[in-house]
């Protein structure tokens, strides 16, 4: 499944080329017990941009211990508000999951939404960026162990450099899972700081 998901993140970057409408965004996230890391291509078009690409994460706190691979795809645009983006799309999430004495396997085929907004200079002495974002399968589109997938976060970045963001994170996940003739939930959140580099 890993070498899936390589695989669609590089088809996703093969079309690269010299023009300025197109960039790589790549991020990377910490907390006292996870680590989040991801990689997209963004690629703008006449009426918006679509981006695609792939992520992963890791918790392991107090026998609570999380890990999965999402590989998504997604199509957006600016809105009527200056600085204001909004983004929807698809993503497949495999991986595993224990709570407790439970444990059980990841899989999603989710919807997901995300929407940023980029204070105006004025307002503010250094670039500061608001973004949110979900991601949600119901249980008709959820496989393996899984029942109901949901994640979601806010944030906010401040732009140090025209290309990064330093960033603070809350996550929020509720997964749904029934493994071993046993319905469990993994209910869990977390705080992580990190960067997004743009190039």
């Amino acid at each position: 499944m890993k070498k899936i998901l390589l695989l669609i993140m590089l088809i996703s970057i093969l079309p690269v080329g010299p023009s300025l409408a197109e960039r790589f965004d790549a991020d990377l996230t910490v907390g006292s017990n996870s680590i989040d890391g991801g990689l997209h291509f963004k690629r703008d078009m006449a009426n918006g941009f679509w981006r695609a690409g792939g992520s992963g994460l890791y918790n392991d706190d107090d026998g609570t211990e999380y890990k999965w691979l999402t590989a998504d795809f997604t199509v957006g645009s600016e809105t009527l508000v200056p600085g204001l983006a909004c983004e929807v799309g698809v993503a497949g999430i495999v991986g595993e999951a224990e709570y407790s004495v439970y444990s059980g396997d990841v899989g999603a085929a989710a919807f997901t939404g995300r929407v940023n907004y980029l204070l105006p200079l004025q307002n503010s002495p250094v670039p500061v960026e608001f973004f949110a974002g979900f991601a949600y399968a119901p249980e008709i589109m959820s496989f393996r162990d899984t029942e109901e997938f949901m994640a979601y976060h806010v944030g906010v970045g401040v732009r140090v450099v025209q290309n990064a963001s330093i960033i603070l994170k809350y996550n929020s996940y509720d997964v749904d899972l029934e493994s071993k003739s046993q319905t469990w939930e993994l209910d869990d959140s977390n705080i992580r700081l990190g960067l997004v580099m743009r190039f």
